[in-house]
């Protein structure tokens, strides 16, 4: 919890210092938020890809067949609709609300649902990503949230899983 306290009191210092693009609407295109660049909220739509390699963006509303792929900086609240995609590789989250058919990709390991608790009180997830070992943890809005969660494991145990297929198929 005191992570999160941080975060929120870390990015709204950054919005007092940096320049704040606020309410950025995308609709098509590929799109790329790196270190200094920070955001109020960020509107997707249509077939839009974003590439998050770090910054501070406030709210990311995705809509429609868009695409997201996250590896850094921090962002208040994810909020996916449609059939949205998020690929999450590393970054600080505080709140995940999806809707629809979106799905949240986790490339993480160690991932732990906690049904009560978080700021809401509807709940939080915790891990820790399988790129560089970093701890997160973010609020979602209940059991439904969850649904939307895809954990992926790191790619050496997808790799061991295949090769012990191998192996059994071998010995038939």
């Amino acid at each position: 919890m005191k992570t999160k306290l941080f975060t929120i009191l870390a990015a709204l210092m950054f919005f007092g210092v940096c320049t704040v693009k606020a309410d950025t609407v995308w609709t098509s295109g590929h799109h790329e938020i790196y270190d200094g660049d920070v955001y109020g909220e960020i509107w997707m739509y249509n077939d839009c890809t974003l590439d998050i390699f770090g910054g501070d963006i406030g709210r990311l509303a995705t809509f429609d067949m868009t695409l997201t792929n996250w590896h850094g900086g921090s962002m208040i609240e994810l909020w996916m609709n449609d059939n949205s995609i998020a690929n999450i590789y590393g970054g600080l989250l505080n709140r995940f609300d999806p809707g629809e058919n979106a799905a949240l990709n986790l490339f993480a390991y160690d991932v732990q649902y906690h049904p009560t608790g978080g700021y809401w009180n509807g709940g939080w997830i915790e891990g820790k990503y399988c790129s560089d070992d970093t701890y997160f943890d973010f609020d979602i809005p209940g059991q439904y949230a969850i649904s939307h969660i895809n954990i992926v494991p790191e790619p050496t145990t997808l790799m061991l899983f295949g090769l012990g297929g191998l192996f059994l198929r071998k010995k038939r």
